[in-house]
């Protein structure tokens, strides 16, 4: 809890943290050596207390991510913010090198356009994967092994389209991505995974251990012809992958217990993991670290594996948290540890939804009804914000009052 406030959603990098939340604020603790926090410094000295990220302005924000040593966040608006570490151009400021130590617009390259607006973010290592609300793929920030699926293996440091670029998604709607240390995953609203980047463990899933610098489908047949509804990537070793009926994938580099295979061959496709009696529930989340592995069922337990862990097991939870039931959990592809929040948990299996701010959109149009009723023009953020104000203002005086009073009532 953040006073009267609640977490509702945990991003870990590699020593920072991030939380969003129930109002769409963001706070930031942990290191800060490359302004990754968002505290308007970058410093040596960690920063032990969560403080409010700056630069957000009147933003609220719905879903966050972190990579090693920078952040990100989306805002209700579909603005994508990002800060942090820039020297590979993954904050897409247009530029490669130094730091970005406020959250900061990425309003450069293909997010220029005004109209095109942000559904989803994922951070990498070094690298940066963007989902817009039109189904297409932003990508910025280091491609060394082609993880920003252009065909090349140059970096991008402001955002580009990969549509742009690559064939294999035309007429394809991607709807969730996500981003390892040097490679990245994306799914499409039919189920279909595409793979691009480092391979050399065999963490992309295509049956080889070659590098690919574009989006590579993965074959269907080896999530046993079940879509796929959500991925999570590691740092370099293993990927994970969750289908529509809560069943659990891996592939990457043998013996790596974060797979949960449990053989020390290479797991170049796809393969089943078999979580025993531990889950008897549906698998709804997913969520990697730098060498473990956690996934969260509807009954609101969490199995991990990997480092430390061994098999498949359910996480006990002590003291005053027993007998709770997880809601969500909190990871990263470079994240030493997990974080799990208390609470109801997901009933169907995917991704985590973008924060949902009834309260906030309320106020917001309840600015709006004031601007109309009095004949004002509300703030240009405002009016950007909700365009249905201009229909207010047009059947203002064609309202009757008691409807005017239902209707602020209502907000």
């Amino acid at each position: 809890m953040l006073g009267s406030r609640r977490v509702a959603r945990v991003a870990l990098g590699c020593r920072h943290t991030l939380l969003l939340d129930s109002e769409g604020a963001v706070l930031a603790a942990g290191r800060n050596d490359h302004g990754q926090l968002g505290g308007g410094a970058a410093d040596a000295a960690d920063r032990r207390a969560a403080r409010t990220v700056a630069g957000l302005g009147a933003e609220h924000a719905v879903q966050i991510a972190a990579g090693r040593d920078h952040s990100a966040a989306v805002t209700d608006s579909g603005f994508l913010f990002v800060w942090g570490s820039n020297g590979e151009g993954q904050c897409g400021t247009g530029r490669a090198g130094g730091d970005v130590v406020t959250a900061t617009r990425c309003a450069t390259g293909a997010l220029a356009d005004a109209d095109r607006r942000v559904a989803f973010v994922a951070c990498g290592t070094l690298h940066t994967v963007a989902l817009t609300t039109d189904h297409l793929v932003v990508v910025m920030g280091n491609n060394t092994h082609g993880q920003l699926g252009t065909g090349a293996n140059g970096r991008c440091p402001a955002p580009e389209l990969l549509l742009l670029a690559c064939a294999a998604l035309d007429g394809v709607r991607i709807v969730g991505c996500a981003a390892g240390g040097s490679f990245t995953h994306l799914v499409s609203d039919d189920g279909r995974v595409f793979a691009m980047g480092f391979n050399a463990n065999g963490n992309l899933g295509l049956g080889h251990t070659n590098n690919v610098n574009e989006p590579t489908l993965v074959d269907p047949a080896h999530f046993d012809g079940e879509p796929v509804v959500a991925m999570a990537c590691s740092t370099a070793f293993h990927t994970l992958a969750l289908t529509r009926k809560g069943a659990l994938y891996a592939c990457g580099k043998g013996g790596h217990a974060a797979t949960g295979l449990g053989h020390t061959n290479d797991a170049v496709t796809p393969q089943r993991v078999v979580v025993g009696s531990a889950a008897r529930a549906r698998i709804v989340r997913i969520a990697v670290g730098n060498g473990h592995s956690c996934a969260l069922t509807d009954a609101g337990h969490v199995l991990v594996f990997g480092a430390g862990a061994g098999a498949p097991s359910t996480l006990q939870l002590q003291d005053a948290l027993a007998g709770t039931t997880i809601g969500a959990l909190g990871g990263g592809c470079y994240a030493e540890h997990s974080a799990f929040l208390v609470g109801k948990p997901p009933r169907a299996p995917g991704f985590d939804e973008p924060l949902p701010l009834p309260w906030i959109r309320r106020r917001t149009l309840l600015l709006c009804l004031i601007a109309a009723k009095r004949s004002l023009a509300p703030p240009r953020h405002i009016a950007q914000a909700q365009p249905s104000l201009s229909v207010l203002l047009h059947v203002r005086d064609k309202l009757p009052e008691d409807l005017w009073r239902g209707l602020f009532q209502y907000f």
